[in-house]
């Protein structure tokens, strides 16, 4: 008996990069629908490979296409291929945007992140133009007005066509990025486009000598823990929810390939979280004998340090350090060393699969048991908990009706000829 339309394995092409985690994660949501569908043959190239072999590439003659297509070759192909595709880098104008992420709420949780803090000076930076990056910063301008706060944008986030960074970032030092963060008021809340350029804004500080995040703390976007882990403090950054962007392009797709009336589009996927990593745990205190006592707790936790070492380490006495804390956090000094703690213990279960009971140990517990009565009393979650809720998982999206000025009108797709062979 002959196999019906919908029951004949498809070949499906994908053009997204394994050189970043945002790539891997939408690749991971892909084969996640595709596991589940069981009629997918996936063929999978980077979208840098792909751009270098366009004879081959221009050969493939599947069934459906899923890519980021930034560049001219990759776009030509889009446009010729005769089958059903999505570009997941589109902007509405020439391909139309099928699934995307909810950067309105991005702002909102990058203001309200900043906000709690302490922060009341803000600014966007971004190494080049682009109509998502500038998009991102409107976005952040409107999470912001609940608070009646200005944002400063940098020059380059102005300047078209130049947001690519040199593969060895220190060999584009940018003394004008300098000399705009030495513009500042500080302490300030930077707002970076995604975590390329939070990469760069962090090592160019840590070169040239502003602490991260006393006077700059910085938040990216994409949660790319090859990127985040590796700067000096670690990177904070809202996770996009990839995972879930990949999910809902490969359903999209296979409902395109059955020539099934699609839903409404664009389909909004919500970031998932805010991974809080060093770079922004801080609250903003002009005091610089307090900065340097929140420095020193930061830098030493892994020592199990006690309130009389940090009063030695800046040069007053425990009740003036208390009064510190007490005056401008309304906290005690132990209550920060603790929360640093916590804090530290949270990245340990969110990014590496260390043991409880030797995390116990790290952040200076006796025993897992008082940890894990300490961690579940200030989180509300046991250690066990938080780290399952912390892992990746296909979340939530919502479908919007597109905007006149944001996607053009997308007909049912069995009426849309420029996707059917």
């Amino acid at each position: 008996m002959a196999k019906t339309a919908s029951a004949k394995r498809k070949n499906v092409l994908i053009l997204v990069e394994t050189s970043r985690g945002y790539g891997r994660d939408l690749i991971g949501g892909i084969t996640l629908f595709a596991t589940e569908k069981k009629n997918w043959n996936m063929f999978l190239c980077d979208q840098i490979s792909a751009s270098r072999n366009a004879r081959w590439l221009n050969a493939w003659k599947g069934d459906g296409v899923i890519a980021r297509a930034f560049d001219a070759n990759l776009k030509n192909f889009l446009r010729e291929f005769r089958g059903a595709k999505i570009n997941l880098a589109a902007d509405g104008k020439e391909f139309p945007i099928y699934v995307r992420l909810d950067n309105e709420q991005c702002g909102r949780l990058a203001a309200r992140h900043f906000w709690d803090r302490g922060y009341r000076n803000f600014a966007y930076f971004s190494m080049g133009y682009t109509d998502w990056s500038r998009y991102r910063y409107d976005c952040f301008v409107a999470g912001l007005k609940q608070f009646d706060a200005e944002c400063f944008l940098c020059p380059q986030a102005r300047r078209k066509n130049s947001e690519t960074l040199p593969t060895l970032w220190w060999q584009g030092l940018d003394d004008s990025v300098f000399a705009w963060i030495e513009s500042l008021p500080k302490p300030v809340g930077v707002f970076c486009s995604y975590d390329n350029h939070a990469f760069y804004l962090t090592n160019l500080c840590s070169s040239l000598g502003v602490a991260v995040p006393e006077e700059v703390a910085i938040l990216g976007v994409d949660n790319d823990e090859s990127l985040c882990r590796t700067t000096n403090p670690p990177m904070s950054s809202i996770d996009p929810n990839a995972h879930t962007i990949g999910y809902q392009a490969a359903s999209l797709l296979e409902r395109m390939m059955n020539r099934e009336t699609l839903p409404p589009l664009p389909m909004m996927v919500e970031p998932s979280s805010i991974a809080t990593r060093q770079s922004t745990d801080n609250i903003a205190v002009n005091d610089p004998k307090l900065v340097q006592a929140m420095r020193y707790i930061r830098n030493e936790t892994a020592r199990n340090i006690r309130v009389n070492d940090v009063a030695r380490e800046i040069g007053v006495s425990k009740g003036t350090l208390n009064n510190l804390f007490r005056r401008h956090l309304h906290c005690s000094p132990i209550e920060e060393i603790l929360r640093v703690r916590m804090e530290w213990a949270k990245e340990l279960l969110r990014d590496t699969l260390i043991p409880m009971t030797e995390i116990a140990e790290m952040i200076g517990y006796q025993t897992s048991e008082y940890f894990s009565r300490a961690f579940t009393r200030e989180v509300g979650l046991t250690p066990k908990q938080y780290r399952f809720s912390c892992q990746k998982n296909v979340g939530r999206t919502r479908n919007l009706p597109p905007k006149n000025d944001e996607v053009p009108e997308i007909p049912p797709y069995e009426k849309t000829r420029d996707h059917v062979g």
